[in-house]
């Protein structure tokens, strides 16, 4: 395990609360609740687009609390090489009982033999890496030639981008997705046309109606969608 400093994202699905406040508790315990049904989602649109099986070796950057690897290994099966990697101490913890290691590690250093895994995910993780060219050097690395990626990137057009404090808008615009495109196929990785499958199911674009309009940076109404039907996805092959 890396020697990291032990930090919490106050956004994850922590078991610890979130923000002093009867309401914020409230919304904590709701957004913890409901967290394992839009997992369990985002791993069907996951496994079909990566063509997941059993004997596949999947690498998750960001895995949190693993709760995308469980839902992913519960469709796959319990065979499933799936490691997951997190910053957060506290996360990669409590993610090993549901992935088949988790370990504390800074994704632009990642500890793995190149060529080495058939699949990457990283799901509301990159917004966060400052040196994210790094980062997506690293992903190109370790991926098998006509490996896939499967990655989803918080994006600026999203109501709550500019709340969270450490989101980095990586061109000053109102969306990043060309910005990222050009990352990707500049580090040798192929953004595939299925991408925009899922940036046209993106529902939270409701929020941009007046009575709603409000409502869009409340973090139990964005949590209530599936978190791959997202403006910022980008499904990468090598």
């Amino acid at each position: 395990m890396s020697e990291l400093t032990d930090v919490f994202y106050p956004y994850s699905y922590s078991q610890q609360r979130e923000s002093p406040g009867f309401l914020a508790n409230k919304v904590a315990d709701i957004r913890r609740l409901i967290a394992p049904f839009r997992f369990d989602l985002a791993a069907k649109g996951i496994v079909d687009e990566l063509d997941i099986s059993s004997k596949s070796t999947v690498l998750e950057l960001g895995c949190g609390l693993g709760l995308l690897g469980n839902a992913i290994k519960k469709r796959v099966g319990p065979d499933l090489k799936y490691i997951g990697f997190d910053l957060v101490y506290n996360s990669a913890k409590e993610s090993k009982d549901k992935v088949s290691l988790s370990v504390q590690t800074d994704i632009t250093r990642l500890p793995l033999p190149s060529e080495s895994y058939d699949s990457v995910v990283a799901t509301d993780t990159l917004e966060h890496v400052p040196n994210v060219e790094m980062a997506i050097s690293e992903i190109a690395r370790v991926l098998r030639p006509g490996g896939k990626g499967f990655i989803v990137i918080a994006d600026p057009s999203e109501g709550r981008f500019n709340y969270v404090h450490d989101h980095i808008n990586r061109n000053n615009e109102k969306s990043n997705v060309t910005y990222w495109e050009s990352l990707f196929n500049n580090r040798g990785l192929k953004v595939l046309p299925d991408s925009e499958k899922y940036r046209g199911k993106d529902w939270r674009k409701i929020f941009n109606l007046p009575m709603l309009t409000k409502l869009k940076n409340k973090p139990g109404f964005a949590c209530a969608f599936n978190p791959i039907n997202r403006p910022g996805v980008y499904i990468v092959q090598k």
